[in-house]
């Protein structure tokens, strides 16, 4: 049954799922939730349910959401408990990352919310929660937030492993997440992605309502800001992002390995500062013994170190979705060099708003130029922070979302779920 968009109340009931509270907004999952809820909260009534304990700290700014926790929070996988799930996963038709999240308590606890409550919508802020919420899809309206196309990440992971029964565990999740994609996506009522590739591909997986609501970002906190003196000048070049993601170990271990010598043989002083949360011991350590690499580990602030930049790299091999690093690096007036990857999903022009390669040595030689010739690149810098301004702020990107929402809500009958 759909009803008249006119006829919908104002404020919409919300049942919004995830896997944890976004915060700190330290990753780019973490700051586009945070962002897209704090926003929409104004507007609807939003119930936020998630692992986690009861007294964790509040995402700042949600003063209007109800979080409800289900104490079963996921505990890391290193060692013998890593491998067993690996072990135990040969046996299930569900991808790795699917199986983890599939959750009897997080089940359990939803059931209880749509049984108590009335709800226009459930939300499911990442795909393989869907499994979660699978049962009341046709039921109530639901909407999902695809971050990235999954199963292009794992295929990319694939294509990258150099291991041969790496190779063959990486392409056997690539093929069972693209299975588990195919069939769940299109029994949303919609599936929002970030970028227009994104929403192609959702398309040719049968979703019929494919809405793109692009990331972005904090232009009140990520602005031109000469109040940090940078201590290396023109020989700063930075990286950043989650550490504790493979896609940026890869970009980072390109970098180090084949791009960043090149640069230090014309240029000996050049600095190459790696920032993100959770780096892995091991690999902090290989990149921290290489000259001029410094790997900072969390910081409370990533900001200071894109101001003293003198070039924001970005060389992703591996990935999905588009890129908030590029985004707050641009909205800080700065000169950005990437990947055709790297910027994949942004409405950026190479040459104009940022510098494009691929390839090592094309890659460093404008590196090299960046930090030679600063004043070169500020134009373009400048031209970036304008397009960042015009099409990625994220009030704009926020009533992108309440009207896919707002559609959803209209495909369907408000009733509870038992």
């Amino acid at each position: 049954m759909t009803r008249d968009p006119t006829a919908l109340p104002l404020a919409l009931d919300v049942l919004l799922v995830d896997e944890e509270l976004p915060w700190p907004a330290n990753t780019g999952k973490r700051l586009r939730t945070w962002n897209l809820v704090r926003r929409l909260q104004a507007r609807h009534s939003i119930v936020f349910l998630c692992h986690g304990e009861d007294g964790q700290k509040r995402p700042e700014g949600w003063d209007n959401v109800e979080i409800v926790h289900v104490p079963s929070p996921l505990t890391p996988l290193s060692g013998p408990s890593l491998y067993f799930s690996l072990f135990r996963n040969l046996r299930s038709s569900q991808p790795f990352v699917v199986d983890r999240h599939d959750s009897i308590a997080m089940r359990t606890a939803f059931d209880r919310l749509l049984a108590d409550r009335t709800f226009d919508i459930v939300h499911c802020e990442w795909t393989p929660y869907a499994a979660n919420i699978a049962h009341v899809m046709g039921a109530i309206p639901c909407v999902l937030a695809a971050h990235n196309v999954e199963h292009q990440i794992w295929r990319r992971y694939s294509e990258a492993a150099r291991n041969p029964l790496k190779k063959v565990f990486l392409r056997t999740q690539w093929r069972r997440m693209a299975a588990f994609e195919s069939t769940m996506c299109p029994a949303f009522d919609v599936a929002t992605c970030v970028s227009p590739e994104d929403a192609a591909q959702l398309e040719a997986m049968g979703c019929a309502n494919a809405v793109v609501v692009p990331n972005g970002v904090d232009l009140d906190y990520f602005h031109p800001d000469h109040s940090f003196l940078p201590e290396q000048g023109a020989s700063s070049i930075v990286f950043t992002g989650s550490m504790d993601w493979r896609p940026n170990q890869d970009a980072v271990q390109f970098f180090v390995d084949q791009i960043f010598p090149r640069v230090r043989k014309t240029l000996p002083h050049a600095v190459f500062r790696v920032v993100g949360r959770k780096p892995p011991e091991a690999l902090a350590r290989q990149w921290s013994a290489c000259p001029g690499v410094e790997v900072t580990g969390t910081v409370d602030d990533v900001r200071p170190y894109l101001a003293e930049a003198a070039v924001v790299v970005v060389p992703l091999r591996i990935g999905g979705g588009s890129r908030l690093k590029i985004l707050e690096a641009l909205a800080m007036r700065k000169a950005v060099l990437s990947t055709t990857l790297g910027a994949e999903g942004l409405d950026l022009t190479h040459g104009h708003t940022l510098w494009i390669k691929d390839e090592p040595g094309p890659f460093a030689a404008a590196c090299i130029d960046i930090l030679r010739h600063p004043d070169h690149y500020t134009a373009m810098a400048a031209a970036g922070r304008d397009a960042v301004m015009n099409r990625y702020d994220w009030d704009g990107i926020a009533a992108i979302q309440d009207e896919a929402w707002r559609h959803a809500a209209a495909k369907g009958v408000r009733v509870a779920a038992a």
